[in-house]
């Protein structure tokens, strides 16, 4: 397995688990099936019971997130995002029935689980199918939300939260890096699962300009156009070269980037 899919997937764990919001998902899924007590275990009394589907629901989160993750990262970027999380949360269907299994286990002081391995499977693979694609299908859906006008300056672009507190800064620029996208602040650069068009949209109220394909720079972090070999080029305040390709060049003339 790469090792970048696996360190984004971990970075992007630990962000979900620094959101209050994740935390309060679990404990209501987790409250939510400690109280009907599915798969035979509302025989079980109420406090063992909660504690039982707190750590199946904490653990097997974890491990579905951590997998659909990994398999996005390592699919083709024009697939539709509904059917490629789908297909990440049957993979992660896999080791999330082994992980319930292996709770089971040791839950049941090491009495060999009602339910079989295979039996699991059966479950929890179109379980976690239908959860990832639903959820993804909610998010690519959801309406924007409508708020209070606020003067631009004030408005943090979206973007933004998608990195480390550290590299929160100014946006600078925008580049493709396989199925990632790198974001440059003026506080560094980071590597975010993210399509180039939805980053774009993200990067509001920030005036900016999409120049290649690959490329998106902020207006005002450019310093100076030059060409190498002929073919322009934007030079960014933190000294990247950036190409104009032959499609964006009267969008880049038109915004003073270039001469005419």
């Amino acid at each position: 397995m790469k090792s970048r899919p696996l360190q984004f997937a971990l970075r992007e764990i630990h962000r979900l688990a620094a959101h209050p919001t994740s935390w309060l998902v679990l404990a209501g899924a987790s409250l939510l099936m400690g109280m009907v007590g599915p798969f035979g275990t509302f025989e079980m009394p109420l406090g063992p019971r909660l504690a039982y589907w707190t750590v199946v629901v904490v653990i097997t989160a974890a491990l579905g997130t951590l997998v659909d993750i990994v398999v996005l990262s390592l699919l083709p970027n024009h697939w539709p995002r509904p059917m490629a999380a789908g297909l990440g949360g049957a993979v992660a269907g896999l080791p999330i029935a082994l992980s319930v299994w292996l709770i089971n286990l040791l839950a049941f002081d090491g009495v060999e689980p009602s339910i079989s391995l295979p039996v699991l499977a059966a479950y929890c693979i179109p379980i976690a199918a239908l959860v990832t694609t639903v959820a993804a299908g909610l998010r690519q859906s959801a309406p924007a939300p409508v708020a209070a006008p606020v003067p631009a300056a004030t408005i943090r672009p979206p973007l933004l939260d998608r990195l480390a507190l550290p590299q929160r800064g100014r946006l600078l620029h925008l580049a493709v890096n396989d199925h990632y996208v790198d974001v440059t602040t003026d506080r560094g650069t980071t590597l975010v699962l993210i399509r180039l068009s939805d980053a774009i949209r993200e990067t509001a109220p920030v005036p900016g300009l999409q120049v290649h394909r690959s490329h998106w720079v902020a207006l005002d972090a450019v310093r100076r156009s030059s060409r190498q070999a002929g073919k322009p080029v934007l030079e960014l305040e933190n000294g990247t070269i950036v190409p104009v390709s032959r499609t964006f060049l009267d969008a880049a003339r038109a915004a003073g980037l270039l001469a005419r």
